[in-house]
């Protein structure tokens, strides 16, 4: 399947899951838009319009209103797994090599979505999905859904040609802290040049590690893991270029951070061995083709 085909194929389904489970709500709706919601009504986007509480105030991302949205997506999901008090399922599930996803976490506080990052030094912090403090190190989960990329250095082109040089990075001249960290997590040397940048492709990957892995004194903590949950429909995602951005960047991790990947797929299949999740799953196949 191409992406295209796929794009297709899931904008049919939220117009589909629109004229079946809203056919006379109109008003709830974009008039230019038929499968986003009005702002006011982007609630309505949750698997249960409750779950719209756990996101703190104002911290939604600019589309969580249409049905594509990844923000509301994960949401729903780890929302509900929180909810219903069974987040330690994600320590059992295997990722895409077999390994455990978790071992050994332990939670050491609330979970927290779009979890604001204040140890990078950004004049307006970086956020993650979600954010899962550990007593061991903590995990940062980035989601993705219909996304064509994990999400690239912003600053190219208008701010940077895409090469690296220990004085010229953007981020560096602005006292950002990425590359003071990121020799602590990479085999990426922060004094030598680089054509192009390490971070230039896999921006929102680095960043994510850096989330979880640096505490308030500058310093790694624990055993951090960052997190990528994307849909294995999406073939950017699943075996394309994405996932050949993702495995070279988890070559250049070095002990104890971690970067792993899991499907939401995946993780319907674990929600559907515990048999209690049968509203949920019934939600994400008929809304977004997500199948256990």
């Amino acid at each position: 399947m191409t992406y295209n085909d796929y794009r297709r194929q899931m904008r049919g389904r939220f117009i589909a899951y629109r004229r079946t489970h809203y056919p006379l709500e109109h008003e709830l709706f974009d008039p230019r838009r038929e499968y986003v919601f009005k702002p006011e009504y982007d609630f309505c986007n949750l698997f249960e319009m409750s779950l719209d509480k756990l996101l703190p105030c104002g911290r939604r991302h600019r589309w969580f209103r249409s049905m594509a949205s990844s923000q509301a997506l994960a949401v729903s999901i780890f929302g509900t797994i929180l909810k219903r008090g069974d987040l330690l399922l994600l320590a059992d599930l295997s990722d895409r090599n077999g390994q455990p996803l978790l071992p050994d976490f332990i939670l050491a506080g609330e979970p927290v979505f779009d979890y604001r990052v204040t140890t990078l030094n950004e004049r307006t912090p970086t956020s993650v999905d979600l954010f899962l403090p550990g007593r061991n190190g903590h995990v940062a989960i980035e989601c993705k859904l219909m996304e064509r990329e994990v999400g690239p250095c912003s600053r190219v082109p208008n701010f940077c040609n895409g090469e690296y040089t220990p004085a010229g990075c953007w981020l560096t001249r602005r006292g950002v802290a990425y590359w003071q960290h990121i020799p602590k997590l990479f085999a990426w040397d922060a004094q030598q040049p680089q054509s192009p940048c390490s971070i230039r492709r896999p921006y929102q990957l680095v960043r994510t590690l850096l989330a979880a892995a640096i505490d308030e004194q500058g310093q790694v903590y624990g055993r951090p893991t960052a997190l990528l949950v994307y849909d294995a429909n999406n073939p950017f995602f699943a075996e394309g270029r994405e996932a050949r951005l993702f495995h070279e960047v988890q070559a250049a991790i070095t002990p104890p951070t971690v970067l792993k990947r899991v499907s939401w797929q995946t993780i319907a299949r674990a929600l559907e061995a515990l048999g209690r999740y049968g509203d949920l799953l019934g939600y994400l196949e008929d809304k977004y083709g997500i199948v256990a």
